[in-house]
């Protein structure tokens, strides 16, 4: 996946390692800072927030995709609702 990045987000990682503090405040303000080591993009740093956003997005699809692979597998296997009410004493 090609990503692109404006020179003003890419920060070297001897600059970040010097000025951490600066870097987190400017990742804060602007979404996302990108950290580059021998002209090489190496990592990007990211507020908590959008982060977490990230990975509660990707939940949610992966739940989705396991829902859709479920549905696909288990075609013909339902139990009605009335069968495990019975069963399990609801």
């Amino acid at each position: 996946m090609d990503t692109t990045y404006s020179r003003q987000e890419i920060v070297s990682s001897s600059h970040a390692s010097k000025q951490l503090g600066e870097v987190l405040k400017t990742a804060k303000q602007n979404g996302r800072v990108v950290l580059s080591r021998n002209n090489r993009l190496e990592a990007v740093i990211l507020p908590i927030e959008a982060y977490e956003e990230i990975v509660e997005d990707l939940d949610h699809l992966l739940t989705a995709l396991d829902i859709q692979d479920r549905k696909e597998r288990d075609r013909g296997k339902h139990i009605p609702w009335k069968t495990l009410k019975t069963k399990y004493g609801l």
